[in-house]
This record gives C-alpha cells, sequence and structure tokens, in this order.
C-alpha cells in the first residue's frame, strides 16, 4: 500500500490511541508482512465509545431529524464511492480477499446503500389507525417508530468492509448511534471507515464509535456487558452468538445474529452440468471460500455423480489461486494460522473416515517469500451426509460432495440435514420443480440456477443456527426500530 492506514480507535469525533497506550500488528495472511498497526482497546476504551455514543442517542436530534440524517449519509456514501479503492486496498492486505472480488465488496456495497438512505425519506415513520373501540373507550390510534438508541455492532474478518458497513449505515439510517467492534485480524477497514466519515461528512460526534482490540473476547465481553446498550448486531459464529443472546438478555435487549452456515447445493438428476459444475465452484470458492452463504456441501443425485465429480475435479484443479492482488486469482490466503490449521484438521479426518480428495486439500506457501497462510482449493468427495466435514463450516476453499439416491422428498431431507439454514441452491432445468422444492428448503435464502440472493431490498438471514433476525431489505430496517402505539381520545362528532 502506498499510504499509512489509520489504526487508532474512533471516540466520540476523535481518532484517539487505547487507554493503555498499546498496538498490535495487523498481518498479512499472504505472506505475513506487518500491514500495519492498529490500537489495542480495553474495557476502559469501551465504556468512553459507550459514553459517547449514549450521550449522541439521548442529546442530540440525530434519531428524529430525518432530512439531516439522510443528508450525511448521502455524503458519506459519496465519500465512500471516492475512497473505493483505497478500501479495496486495505482489506486485500489485511483480509487478502482477491482483487479480482473486491467489487462485489466494495462497489455493490456502497451503490446498494441507496436502498436504506433513501428509505428514510418514504419510510412511514408514524401512521393513524384511526378509532377503534375496544373496551368502550373510542380511541385514536397512531403508531411511530423510534430507533433503540445505541447499537453494538461486532463484524468478522472474511468481509470486513461489507460487514462493517452493513453494521454502520443500517444502525444509522434507521436514527440509532453505534459502537463498532472490528476484528482483530481486520480493523484497519473498520478505522479507514470512520476517518472517512470524520473527514467528509457532517456526522455529528459520538454517532459513529470504532473500537479494535487484539483480544477476541475483551472488548466484546466489555460491550455486551455495559447496559447502556440497547440492541447488539453481530455477524459470526454461532458459538459466539449465544453468548451475546446470553449477555443480551441481561437487562432483555435486543439481539440480531447472522451466525455462518453450511449451505446445501442440490445437483438434480435433470441439472445441465455445463452450467451448473461451472457455477458450483464459483458458489464455494469465492472469496477463498471464506463466505457464511457460500454453497460449501453439494448434494448429488447417484446418477450424476461421477460425472460431477470428474467435472469438480478438472475445475477445480484449474482455479487459480495465489496473490490476492493477481486480478487473474481467484482464491487468495486463509486468513491466519490457526484457521489453516483447523482447516487441514477437517479436511483429514474426513479422509481418516473413508472420504477422498479429488484434488488441493493440502497447506502451500506464497510463491514470493514462502510464507502465509494458504490452502490449495479441495474437493472433498464420498463424504457422509452426517460426517463432521458435511455437517461443519469449514470457511475455506474446501467443496464438499454427498452423494444421494431417490427422488425429491431424499434430496430436500438431505439438504436440510444441517443445524444450519442460511442459504440453499438448486440446480435443475425444469423451473416448476425448481419452485415446490424450494419452498420446502430449510434456509433464508434459496437460489436457483444462476441467481443469487444478496441485494439491498430483499432480506437477508438464517433459520437454525445461522441465526435471528434480518439484514437489507424493509425487513431489515425495522430490525433497528421499535414500534410505539401512541392513543388519545377519539374525537367528538356532533
Amino acid at each position: 500500500m502506498n499510504f499509512e492506514p489509520e489504526g487508532r480507535l474512533f471516540i466520540d469525533g476523535q481518532f484517539v490511541e487505547a487507554a493503555g497506550g498499546d498496538r498490535f500488528p495487523v498481518i498479512s495472511p499472504a505472506d505475513e508482512t506487518v500491514v500495519g498497526t492498529a490500537a489495542d482497546g480495553r474495557a476502559e476504551d469501551v465504556e468512553a465509545a459507550v459514553t459517547a455514543a449514549r450521550r449522541a442517542a439521548d442529546e442530540t436530534d440525530w434519531g428524529t431529524n430525518h432530512a439531516f440524517r439522510q443528508t450525511v449519509l448521502h455524503q458519506f456514501q459519496a465519500a465512500l464511492r471516492k475512497e473505493a479503492d483505497t478500501a479495496k486496498q486495505i482489506q486485500v492486505a489485511e483480509a487478502g480477499t482477491p482483487i479480482s472480488n473486491m467489487g462485489s465488496h466494495v462497489d455493490v456495497q456502497v451503490d446498494d446503500m441507496s436502498f436504506f438512505t433513501d428509505l428514510i425519506g418514504r419510510f412511514e415513520w408514524e401512521s393513524d389507525f384511526g378509532v377503534y373501540t375496544g373496551v368502550g373507550l373510542p380511541s385514536a390510534r397512531r403508531v411511530r417508530y423510534e430507533p433503540y438508541g445505541v447499537v453494538g455492532a461486532i463484524t468478522p474478518w472474511n468481509a470486513p468492509f461489507m460487514s462493517d458497513i452493513w453494521k454502520i449505515h443500517h444502525a444509522l439510517s434507521t436514527g440509532n448511534t453505534v459502537v463498532l467492534k472490528t476484528a482483530p485480524d481486520t480493523p484497519l477497514t473498520g478505522a479507514f471507515i470512520a476517518k472517512v466519515a470524520a473527514e467528509q461528512t457532517d456526522l455529528p460526534p459520538g454517532v459513529l464509535n470504532v473500537i479494535s482490540s487484539q483480544d477476541k473476547a475483551l472488548a466484546g465481553e466489555a460491550l455486551t456487558g455495559d447496559p447502556r446498550v440497547d440492541m447488539f448486531h453481530f455477524t459470526g459464529s454461532h458459538v459466539v452468538g449465544q453468548r451475546i443472546m446470553q449477555r443480551a438478555a441481561v437487562g432483555i435487549r435486543k439481539a440480531c445474529l447472522e451466525l455462518g452456515g453450511k449451505s446445501a447445493n442440490l445437483i438434480l438428476d435433470d441439472a445441465d452440468l455445463d452450467l451448473a459444475v461451472p457455477l458450483s465452484v464459483g458458489w464455494c470458492m469465492s472469496n477463498s471460500g471464506q463466505g457464511c452463504a457460500l454453497a460449501t456441501r453439494l448434494v448429488v443425485h447417484a446418477s450424476r455423480y461421477d460425472e460431477v465429480l470428474e467435472r469438480l475435479a478438472a475445475v477445480v484443479g484449474a482455479t487459480p489461486w495465489g496473490d490476492p492482488f493477481d486480478p487473474a486469482n481467484v482464491v487468495g490466503p486463509i486468513v491466519n494460522g490457526s484457521q489453516l490449521d483447523r482447516m487441514e484438521g477437517l479436511v483429514d479426518r474426513a479422509v481418516d473416515a473413508g472420504a477422498r480428495v479429488l484434488v488441493g486439500g493440502r497447506k502451500g506457501t506464497s510463491p514470493t517469500n514462502g510464507k502465509g497462510f494458504w490452502f490449495e482449493p479441495a474437493v472433498v468427495a464420498d463424504v457422509d451426509e452426517n460426517a463432521e466435514l458435511a455437517q461443519t463450516e469449514v470457511f475455506g476453499p474446501v467443496l464438499t460432495v454427498v452423494r444421494y439416491d431417490g427422488g425429491d422428498d431424499e434430496a430436500v431431507r438431505v439438504a436440510n440435514n444441517s443445524r444450519y439454514g442460511l442459504s440453499s441452491y438448486i440446480q435443475t432445468t425444469d423451473p416448476e420443480r425448481a419452485w415446490r422444492l424450494a419452498n420446502r428448503m430449510k434456509a433464508g435464502t434459496v437460489n436457483v440456477g444462476a441467481s443469487f440472493y444478496l441485494s439491498p431490498d430483499t432480506p437477508f438471514g438464517g433459520y437454525g443456527i445461522s441465526g435471528i433476525g434480518r439484514e437489507h431489505g424493509e425487513d431489515g430496517f425495522r430490525e433497528y426500530l421499535q414500534a410505539k402505539t401512541i392513543s388519545t381520545p377519539a374525537p367528538v362528532t356532533a
């Protein structure tokens, strides 16, 4: 990178060092060089950020001045669009996201901000419901939507710009204030977003606060333990999500959770393999397989199984991987050594249990300096539907293949055989068949053929341990709002 990334905390409109004065290195997953350093926030820093957010929520008109809020968020979108190239450089450097995929991570997400910002102006913040006599008291009713107040947002490392901007923009557009805790592996993206907001918008102090911390749990525990935070929005593992929900229960505070998936991709007996196989590989290997809703569990009808495996081995074996700054590469590095070891263990145990690795499945090294965290894109076949690899989110470039016999009932049963339910995929040449199966899939989104769910105006979220609540669409907008009904005596008529 040809600039020095911002690494300080952003609290009450100012960039500050952590109270303890410590910083920690941000390591490139591609070659283990130091990308930059970030302030190592502690409990006292979280307390200061919550204090600022609480004051801004309680003492300013951010939550009620819709026109001003809309103006500021239009400024924010324009500024992020102008700084998009810098945002891409930072994420590729600290997360290892292939530059070939960064248009969807940055450009699309910035463009999609228009939906929520524009919704501020057309949303029915107050509605009259006329007169109703229920218990002998004729009453005029009015329903009003109000922000919760302070939102504690906690984001993952796999798509930092996308996750950060979703949390920040959704909360701000609905009139809330925010304390964002970034992931330890990718703190520089959050600091960059705060820098853009601070320098190029009229965002009032305290409305947005961003905290980084090297400890995975310390700042998060401080944030979820502060009773002044009214709502939590988290993206990450279901284990951490359960912990946040437990913490939110103290004080009966709202939690909205997106907790990953092991999304099934059904290849039915009539699928067009010329289309289905390349799509299936792309949906698994995108973002180096480090995506919550990716199609990582391929469920293939027995009549097409051998041909699908042959094609998969050829396509995945030819998938270009390496330097994430090279636009020719589809797969980049794994975010850190711990995740790399976990992934290798999952594949090795699957082989020990009888599965076959058709291609890849080994650790690699950086082509530039022999370092970094790399895993060759893999296809693991003959995996039992109940095996660890078929039931566990790998979060890497590993495509798990499960065979099924029988008809559509069996296909749906195998696809739904998961505690997760974030997304699902169906490959068939029969549109009516696709609709029938889509209606039976236990997942928050279903993708048929060459289509994909993600858009700003439709809801995204999961079933089962994939979480509760929704992002995007009016459903996602309302997640950040509380409804208040006000009744007054009905007007006396002559």
